[in-house]
């Protein structure tokens, strides 16, 4: 018998983090049901949303946050095509849930024709969680999405139960940084996975051996040193930080938005701000 929750849980925000405390409160082993791909991206490609992380990412904090086991699902046509029903007895029966634990607006099956009387009327005992808000916000995946894109990552946070993160592997860059010195690490994040609004934050960087160091991060296409327009996410680390990590995975952690980006007329200009940037890291 289990506690079990269900849904795309993109980012394990604060909303999913009730489902998860409310399964874990029943006393049985929780299990949580998540799909990849993103629904979106079979019923409505055009309108697939960027992903709050990469799916190791989704399952890792949902056995942070409680889950003793996590399954994911391949979102195909022929699940897609489930009915209410047919839902219940292949996707939910075989786990034997003692309790189903769902938000008040959960849907399921062909067309989203499946809701919590369903569930009920199927024989199944079903624990409604509340949506939960943060000072009046949604903890929504959408509205987290919407704030990292306009450059709020503190409120994101609040959302999130934690700063917003991006990991990827350190590859190689134009090697300015180092020439000016201002080394900075250079992140291939996810191409699926949503990368906050170009402009400078302070944050955390996250080495893989778990060493972390405060950084000063930079998102944009580096305008005042060149015209190409192609988007980097770079991170100068501080605390002492002087190693070579090509190739090692690091995970940015984004505190707080600093300022916009700007074209400045000279890279002296340019080396005044960073020095202001990277002060306001350590203040």
């Amino acid at each position: 018998m289990t506690a079990l929750t269900i849904g795309v849980f993109d980012g394990v925000h604060r909303g999913h983090q009730a489902l998860l405390k409310t399964a874990k409160a029943s006393g049985l082993p929780v299990r949580a049901l998540t799909f990849d791909p993103h629904p979106a991206a079979l019923l409505s490609p055009g309108r697939t949303p960027k992903l709050l992380g990469t799916l190791d990412e989704r399952v890792a904090r949902l056995q942070e946050y409680g889950a003793d086991r996590v399954q994911v699902i391949a979102f195909d046509h022929a699940f897609a095509a489930l009915t209410p029903d047919a839902f219940i007895e292949s996707v939910l029966k075989p786990h034997q849930p003692e309790l189903v634990v769902v938000g008040e607006d959960f849907r399921f099956g062909y067309e989203r024709r499946g809701d919590v009387a369903a569930l009920q009327a199927a024989g199944l005992k079903v624990a409604v969680v509340p949506g939960v808000f943060v000072e009046g916000v949604p903890a929504r995946s959408t509205v987290i999405r919407q704030m990292l894109a306009g450059g709020q990552v503190s409120e994101a946070t609040r959302l999130l139960g934690r700063p917003y993160t991006l990991t990827g592997e350190v590859v190689h860059g134009r090697k300015l940084g180092r020439t000016i010195g201002y080394p900075t690490a250079n992140l291939a994040a996810h191409p699926a996975v949503l990368i906050p609004a170009a402009g400078v934050y302070a944050g955390q960087a996250t080495l893989a051996d778990g060493r972390t160091f405060r950084a000063a991060i930079s998102i944009g296409t580096n305008p005042t040193v060149t015209d190409n327009g192609l988007l980097t996410v770079e991170a100068f680390l501080r605390d002492g930080f002087d190693e070579e990590i090509y190739g090692q995975t690091l995970t940015l952690a984004f505190v707080q938005f600093l300022r916009g980006t700007v074209k400045f007329d000279s890279l002296e200009a340019l080396l005044v701000q960073m020095a202001i940037d990277v002060e306001r890291v350590l203040a």
